[in-house]
């Protein structure tokens, strides 16, 4: 722990020494469900990123966020006890980018290309996930190698081979995961005008059967209303989970966005009925100066008819700097 705090102030101060840029993105929010109302922080990331040169960049992530709350038990003079939950520092990207007149090449803990646009066309990270995050379909960054490049106008592809045991592990086998991503549009809908899609198709080898993982996606932005819909679909031997996905926003003032977005999850067991439905709807306020503040609702139904239907009502903050 003290290393990881040692290793980020050292990042920041080379930040203030040197031509870098420093960031950072907090999220923290209120809940109230049924059994529960409490105050939550959900994220803090701080980056820092510096342009080396016309070719070489790189950007350094620390997260800082809770450890899994009470689910390893640890031995210390014959008694257990749940892990710690404080929140702590860890790693969570550090990307070198080398652009050559072939394309870009990233190495490193680098950002996944299987999730980066559906989560744009969403547009709000700190309200949840994109719906491949938010499932576990693939990890948001990962250790490995990556090439990108232009086509043509509009159309970029991305391949990417990494250990494909994310950004919390390390390689506990002799199998990778390659992943390809096809994009055509504006990849950054949350920010400009214009419209996407694409397809993203992963794949890793285990022991028995691979890990396959094909999406389908597409987004509009523009007469201030964004649209992002999209179709998951994830293969674990005779296992298949598949994910539909669409939202919208509509923004009503300069500082006030409305935002409906309904997930359908199912893992095609006929006999138990797991699937189930996700409705969030709320509104944004923007208060300028890199704070948002976001009420909304969210109802889950599920495919079981005894299963109870869960409501809960949330309000999101987001303070950029």
């Amino acid at each position: 722990m003290m290393k990881k705090i040692i290793a980020l102030i050292s990042c920041i101060t080379m930040g203030i020494s040197a031509d870098g840029k420093i960031g950072g993105v907090t999220y923290f929010e209120y809940f109230n469900a049924k059994d529960k109302s409490a105050f939550n922080f959900n994220r803090q990331y701080f980056s820092y990123t510096n342009v080396l040169s016309d070719i070489i960049k790189f950007k350094i992530v620390f997260d800082v966020g809770r450890t899994n709350i009470g689910s390893v038990l640890i031995e210390k003079n014959n008694l257990y006890k749940s892990e710690d939950t404080r929140l702590v520092v860890f790693l969570k990207k550090a990307q070198i980018d080398y652009k050559t007149s072939y394309g870009k090449i990233s190495m490193g803990l680098i950002g996944m290309n299987t999730y980066g646009v559906h989560e744009k066309n969403w547009g709000y990270r700190f309200i949840e996930k994109s719906a491949i995050d938010k499932y576990g379909f693939s990890s948001t960054t990962d250790l490995g190698v990556g090439f990108s490049r232009s086509l043509i106008d509009n159309l970029n592809i991305s391949l990417q081979v990494v250990n494909g045991e994310g950004y919390k592990m390390y390689q506990v086998d002799k199998y990778h995961k390659t992943s390809f991503n096809a994009t055509y549009g504006e990849s950054k809908l949350n920010k400009n005008d214009g419209y996407n899609a694409g397809v993203v198709y992963s794949t890793e080898s285990t022991k028995s059967d691979p890990i396959n993982m094909i999406s389908a996606f597409s987004g509009f932005s523009g007469m201030g209303i964004r649209i992002g819909a999209e179709y998951d679909m994830l293969t674990k031997g005779d296992e298949q989970f598949k994910i539909i996905s669409v939202s919208v926003n509509y923004g009503v003032m300069d500082n006030l966005d409305t935002y409906v977005r309904y997930d359908l999850w199912d893992n095609n067991d006929s006999v138990n009925k797991n699937g189930k439905n996700y409705l969030i709807a709320g509104v944004l306020l923007n208060f300028g100066e890199g704070l948002s503040v976001a009420p909304n609702i969210r109802i889950i139904t599920y495919e079981d008819s005894a299963e109870e239907v869960s409501n809960e009502y949330r309000v999101n903050f987001q303070f950029k700097f």
